[in-house]
């Protein structure tokens, strides 16, 4: 016997169901047999429309990148990871490979791309997993000339060396998570989008860019995700005032947005 969803018409649906699911009973005039071969017909309507509404919800989640899901919320608390195995990424190594996952473009092997910057970019010329040319000279020009299928690996240890002045300074809990924010926006960048959530907590801190040892004491004072949240909000504001002020700036707004959601859904588990 056929599903029921797999029926062509309403009209085949209410007549299947006179045969398959009910014994014989007055006709209404609209189809339905009795009150058992209504409700089936009801309930299988119900689950189709449930399923197009949910995948709608699901594309309107994925597009959808309104500032107003993030700004100044009180309960702002990102997505949480669908990831069934979740990498030990308290190796930031692990970590780091994340950070490249996000930040390469591949080639069709599925190895790390060099590429070239779009205008307004600020980046330089090329990179390779947002290792630029203008801001990482040196490194841009060893892992891009290393053979495609050791870039990634290589990526992952250059930004834990990078951010490790920073990061070492840290809880582990913090560490993946300003990793990630450090590479993202420079080690002073990430000090003070954490220093900023410090005082949306209720600290007292100098938003100065400086891990010194009262923004250390204040850190050890806050619930570690609560802090991730607040950090995110102010990088997220941070980036519409910067785009309010360069319009070069707005086209890259939505994959901002989406990187500040993936960062603490990921690594702001702490």
């Amino acid at each position: 016997m056929a599903t029921i969803e797999s029926r062509i018409s309403k009209s085949k649906i209410r007549n299947e169901i006179e045969s398959d699911y009910t014994a014989p009973a007055v006709n209404t005039g609209v189809g339905y047999v009795d009150e058992k071969g209504r409700k089936l017909v009801e309930m299988q309507e119900k689950m189709r429309s449930a399923a197009r509404f949910s995948e709608l919800e699901d594309k309107m989640s994925r597009d959808n990148l309104e500032k107003s899901l993030f700004e100044s919320k009180p309960n702002f608390v990102g997505p949480k990871s669908s990831s069934s195995s979740t990498p030990d990424y308290s190796n930031l190594i692990n970590a780091g490979m994340q950070t490249v996952d996000w930040e390469g473009r591949k080639d069709n092997q599925g190895n790390l791309a060099v590429y070239k910057l779009p205008s307004g970019d600020q980046g330089g010329s090329y990179e390779v997993a947002g290792i630029n040319d203008r801001y990482h000279p040196e490194a841009f020009k060893r892992i891009s000339a290393l053979p495609p299928q050791e870039r990634a690996k290589a990526a992952a240890e250059y930004i834990q060396g990078y951010t490790a002045p920073l990061v070492e300074k840290l809880p582990q809990p913090l560490q993946p998570f300003t990793q990630d924010l450090a590479f993202n926006r420079g080690l002073g960048g990430a000090t003070k989008y954490i220093q900023q959530g410090l005082n949306a907590l209720g600290q007292n801190v100098a938003v100065d860019g400086g891990m010194g040892p009262k923004t250390l004491q204040a850190i050890n004072q806050v619930e570690p995700r609560s802090l991730m949240r607040e950090a995110s909000k102010a990088q997220l504001d941070d980036e519409y005032r910067r785009a309010s002020e360069n319009p070069e700036r707005k086209k890259f707004i939505g994959g901002l947005e989406n990187r500040i959601r993936n960062r603490l859904a990921i690594f702001g588990q702490g």
